[in-house]
């Protein structure tokens, strides 16, 4: 027979602590290498670029949002 696994609560948590961690380093990423060096003048690029980039940003705010949403409601592990 096969053990239910009791720490699925966990591992959930340890899945979206992951994926919310990724969403916030590409955002930052972009952020730093698109956004600014385009507010400060030292480079200039294609207006295409930049909407995509800010669309990037936008859906992966939303990520980061729903999973600490999502990580906020699990379920507690019981304790003995």
């Amino acid at each position: 027979m096969a053990k239910s696994s009791k720490s699925y609560p966990d591992n959930q948590k340890d899945v979206y602590k992951f994926w919310l961690g990724f969403f916030e380093k590409v955002t930052l990423i972009l952020v730093t290498v698109v956004i600014l060096p385009r507010i400060v003048g030292q480079i200039k690029y294609p207006p295409l670029v930049l909407v995509i980039a800010i669309a990037i940003i936008l859906i992966f705010c939303a990520a980061m949002l729903i999973l600490g949403r999502r990580i906020w409601y699990l379920p507690k592990e019981d304790k003995k």
